[in-house]
């Protein structure tokens, strides 16, 4: 659930609280609020309720947030997104990053650019990538606030048609694997 600007902050957290009161929360799992900066800059995760928490994927996290682990794709699986999408001719400059960075986000992902950029450098390939990944290809283009909030509404924020078509398509990739 997104927090709408207009609402009031605490408005916002009775909702959710009222949500949760409704919810079984055998099956609820755990609340988190993910705190951005304009521009999509993840700043925190705030874990307000753990009633059950999901099972852990066991092995190495690569620097995931602790409970995200079973919401952000492997790297295997965002590497093989990226792939796919570059061999379908979705990418158009280096800047493609900051869309990845975005769902990867969107996904669960709770590092800031540099960190990306890192995992991205580890990520298993089968070929060598068309664009770089640099932290300026990926923190200049959120840091806009063109990729704010859902791939839906990048338009209307300025961002390029192709970035909603790469979301997407990035998107269609990791759900179907």
């Amino acid at each position: 659930m997104n927090y709408d600007n207009d609402e009031e902050p605490l408005e916002f957290i009775n909702r959710l609280l009222e949500q949760l009161h409704h919810a079984d929360y055998k099956v609820l799992g755990s609340i988190e609020i993910n705190i951005y900066k304009s521009g999509s800059q993840h700043i925190d995760t705030q874990v307000i309720a753990s009633p059950c928490p999901p099972p852990k994927r066991e092995g190495n996290t690569n620097g995931r947030e602790k409970g995200m682990e079973d919401m952000t794709p492997l790297p295997e699986t965002m590497a093989r997104a990226v792939e796919r999408t570059m061999a379908q001719g979705y990418w158009w400059a280096s800047t493609a990053w900051a869309v990845v960075y975005r769902v990867y986000q969107m996904k669960g992902y709770g590092g800031g650019f540099s960190q990306f950029v890192k995992e991205v450098a580890t990520w298993p390939r089968t070929r060598q990538w068309e664009m770089e990944c640099n932290f300026d290809a990926v923190q200049k283009p959120v840091s806009s606030g063109r990729l704010s909030g859902m791939p839906e509404t990048w338009r209307a924020n300025g961002a390029q048609e192709q970035a909603t078509k790469l979301a997407f398509a990035l998107m269609e990739e990791l759900q179907s694997c």
